[in-house]
């Protein structure tokens, strides 16, 4: 199951703006620990950090990439990168994170939105299961969880407007089929309405 949780930054604090050929870059909170975030969904302070750990390995060999908005896989899109993680580390229940906005089409969007001021979210993509927590109202990220990358995203009025989980193929194909059903069966209602006025207009 693909897993994708949005944490506001708020004010994003930029190192530097990408002015006289230097790299634009920001910092700021990436993940929260023991805290239902805006999906209801909780992960261990220890899950974090386990997780976090596995990526320096990547970190440090400048190979933990990020996109401009998120995927619907769990697949780095290098058409779409825009910016690479640079530290990351955990500070209490925070994951901490630096990162630059690379020269390319996507990061060239995100640097301008960064100077702009623009408010963004920075939100985790990983693969795992949840489950209900005791209280019924939360959803606990399992043991199994995978983190892959964090991704720069716009940040809506509320958070709940992003999808929770990734739906299942069945579901995305549910939606999908939804309107088109629907325009054909307004087709079909004016093919019948149409057909029914001309046997009305015929007696007359």
């Amino acid at each position: 199951m693909l897993l994708k949780d949005i944490f506001a930054f708020g004010e994003v604090s930029l190192i530097n703006e990408g002015r006289s050929n230097k790299t634009t870059k920001f910092r700021g909170v990436f993940s929260e620990a023991e805290r239902p975030n805006g999906n209801k969904r909780v992960y261990a302070n220890s899950l974090l950090k386990r997780e976090v750990s596995k990526l320096q390995g990547q970190v440090q060999e400048r190979r933990l990439l990020g996109e401009l908005d998120h995927p619907a896989d769990e697949v780095v899109h290098l058409g779409n990168v825009s910016h690479i993680i640079t530290k990351l580390h955990m500070d209490g229940n925070l994951v901490m994170g630096e990162g630059e906005v690379l020269n390319t089409p996507s990061g060239k969007v995100l640097a301008e939105l960064l100077r702009a001021g623009v408010k963004l979210g920075i939100s985790s993509r990983g693969t795992g299961s949840v489950d209900l927590d005791e209280s019924g109202s939360n959803y606990v990220v399992g043991e199994n969880y995978n983190m892959i990358t964090f991704d720069m995203v716009s940040e809506p009025s509320s958070q709940d407007a992003y999808p929770a989980v990734a739906e299942s193929k069945r579901l995305q194909l549910q939606e999908a089929r939804d309107p088109i059903i629907a325009e054909l069966e307004h087709h079909h209602n004016d093919r019948y309405y149409i057909t029914a006025l001309k046997r009305r207009l015929g007696k007359i």
